[in-house]
């Protein structure tokens, strides 16, 4: 079972130590960015499976669009095929919550992921490394 609980203050260690094993994100600043009552988030929280943890998330309002940011664990920590079950189910959860926004969009200089969510979702390169689901197009598909 997957689900959304809030990223309180006992995460704070363990955002810590997957920020410093992220390739892409060992340069962040503090790890309170990612909680669930951090100023200026539309929303944040922590994506759960029923072996625990599975990514830290955290949303932000882009004029119409609405902005992810993840903080992912090590692959040592969450198997790839956990968090693609989480990521699949987090996304979809998203659409049908943001409906009455233009879309979603993300930044990210993974290869991987990108790949993965232009695949599965149909997320299409707008520049600068953002990568952005407009949901009429994905109505009309």
């Amino acid at each position: 079972m997957i689900k959304l609980t809030p990223s309180t203050p006992d995460d704070i260690e363990q955002i810590k130590e997957w920020t410093l094993h992220d390739p892409y994100h060992f340069h962040q600043g503090q790890p309170e960015w990612w909680l669930t009552a951090a100023e200026g988030s539309l929303l944040a929280f922590c994506l759960m499976d029923s072996k625990g943890p599975l990514t830290y998330v955290r949303l932000d309002t882009e004029g119409e669009y609405v902005r992810i940011h993840t903080q992912f664990a090590p692959e040592s920590v969450v198997s790839k095929r956990r968090l693609i079950v989480g990521m699949i189910w987090n996304i979809e959860v998203l659409i049908a919550l943001f409906k009455d926004y233009k879309g979603l969009i993300f930044n990210s200089v993974s290869p991987s992921l990108i790949a993965f969510m232009n695949k599965k979702f149909g997320f299409k390169p707008v520049g600068n490394d953002d990568y952005r689901l407009d949901f009429e197009v994905q109505k009309c598909q």
